[in-house]
């Protein structure tokens, strides 16, 4: 009867704990404008739930590390950087728009009708200026790693019942390090 019952209700209990499978692509390291630079694209982040739940007006955040050290032997190491970007998009609906909070713009917030376009805000990390060149060392080898997450939703407590399905669109990648020498 138990080995039944435990086959019956495997197929709920697997989705539930499966997690999108979202991953960091075309990461290119570069100096410009008298800054390293880093440029990465958020690839497979945006599920069918979480699109409603923006078009919803939930406030959805992604979460960008940034951490740049000297690579050496685990006492050796050493950070020199260690930054957090937020990603955060918002339907208005009165207004019929999204606004995306982008840290590292100089007009920090960009307003768009077309949601295509707000995607690929939240997504794309184009020339990102991670530190200042003058900044680091000549010849010598550093390693520069990123991740990105969704920010845990805090729902309004009507709204948790309506959205329960919030915890199947939670993402992380995986770290990804690129070592460079400047």
């Amino acid at each position: 009867m138990f080995c039944l019952l435990s086959t019956a209700f495997t197929p709920l209990v697997l989705p539930v704990m499966a997690k999108n499978k979202a991953d960091l692509a075309n990461i290119q390291v570069s100096q410009a404008r008298g800054n390293l630079e880093v440029s990465f694209d958020i690839q497979n982040c945006f599920t069918p739930n979480m699109e409603e739940a923006i078009r919803s007006g939930v406030r959805t955040t992604f979460r960008i590390f940034v951490v740049l050290e000297k690579p050496g032997f685990s006492l050796l190491q050493s950070k020199v950087l260690d930054l957090v970007l937020e990603h955060s998009v918002k339907f208005d609906h009165l207004k019929n728009e999204y606004r995306v909070q982008l840290p590292e713009y100089p007009e920090r917030v960009r307003v768009t009708k077309d949601f295509e376009e707000a995607r690929r805000w939240m997504s794309d990390v184009k020339e990102l200026p991670v530190i200042p060149l003058w900044r680091l060392k000549k010849d010598q080898k550093y390693q520069l790693s990123l991740k990105a997450e969704l920010s845990k939703v805090q729902l309004p407590f009507f709204l948790r019942y309506i959205f329960f399905f919030v915890s199947l669109w939670d993402f992380e990648t995986d770290w990804h390090k690129v070592t460079f020498s400047f």
